[in-house]
């Protein structure tokens, strides 16, 4: 009973991500090429959205849908090189959009930054240059995320996990040994807490520009009060941010120290279904309902 709540609970999350996520995504997609379009080039700040949007679309697509078919029941559908290119896209995905999520917070904080020479030489330079610092994320992230090119395999039919394997249940990440698998996790980790420091960082800092401002215009109470819920929503969309990004390291960090895992399960909706007719207890259980 435990595996089935599990795997209807697992389900139906993911199925939540991809029909919330993925229109979500696209709007946002059609209405920056909308303004494209209309403009003839995007903001800075809307060039970065954009990225965001389009990663975050490669994370939906590479993870959750996947993972959504295959806890409806639907096995092997995925070759070894098929493995290979989802989950570097999912890696790459979900690492580009950490790297453009700080990028915006930087952006931002030099944004508001006071006028003085060395800001003012920083606000001409960093618009012109965003599409390179992304380019570089992209090189970066890719060197890093080399073990989601070598290692990705279709799970094989018996059903049976090696040591040292990452189970995504649709794709084993199977790695040579005890050594590459750490190292692998601490590079990402590092490299995931580096991006989310910086990124709190330039929080740290608009909320001090804020706050100065707050108290420079303290008596005019509709900017004090523009500057108070600024102020609130960089601080609640940071601490979200860390503390989802600290829950998921520690759910990686753990997965480091455990060198076997279970294999991945042959339950789904469809096996659910087949278990109550098979079980008199179920039945009866629920006819009683």
């Amino acid at each position: 009973m435990q595996t089935e709540v599990r795997v209807v609970l697992k389900a139906t999350g993911f199925m939540c991500l991809v029909v919330v996520g993925l229109p979500a995504n696209l709007s946002v997609l059609f209405l920056f090429c909308r303004l494209h379009f209309s403009r003839g080039r995007l903001q800075p700040n809307d060039f970065i959205l954009c990225s965001m949007a389009t990663m975050n679309l490669v994370v939906l697509l590479c993870r959750s849908l996947p993972q959504t078919l295959f806890a409806l029941g639907v096995r092997h559908f995925m070759s070894d090189w098929g493995c290979k290119v989802v989950i570097f896209a999912y890696r790459m995905g979900r690492a580009m959009s950490i790297c453009v999520t700080t990028l915006l917070g930087c952006y931002q904080s030099v944004s508001i930054a006071p006028s003085t020479p060395r800001w003012t030489l920083l606000k001409h330079w960093l618009p012109a240059h965003l599409l390179h610092a992304i380019i570089v994320f992209w090189f970066i992230n890719a060197f890093v995320c080399y073990g989601a090119i070598m290692y990705p395999q279709a799970p094989p039919i018996n059903g049976s996990v090696p040591e040292f394997t990452m189970n995504l249940e649709f794709c084993l990440v199977v790695y040579p040994g005890p050594l590459t698998y750490r190292i692998n996790g601490i590079t990402l980790t590092l490299r995931d807490m580096f991006f989310v420091s910086v990124m709190v960082l330039a929080a740290v800092y608009m909320l001090l520009v804020l706050y100065r401002h707050r108290q420079q215009v303290k008596g005019l109470q509709g900017a004090s009060r523009a500057s108070e819920g600024a102020s609130q929503a960089v601080l609640l969309l940071v601490c979200t941010y860390v503390a989802l990004f600290t829950l998921e390291n520690i759910l990686w960090g753990y997965s480091l120290t455990v060198p076997q895992v279970m294999p991945y399960s042959n339950y789904s909706f469809c096996a659910i279904q087949q278990q109550y007719r098979r079980t008199p207890k179920l039945q009866e259980f629920g006819r009683t309902l």
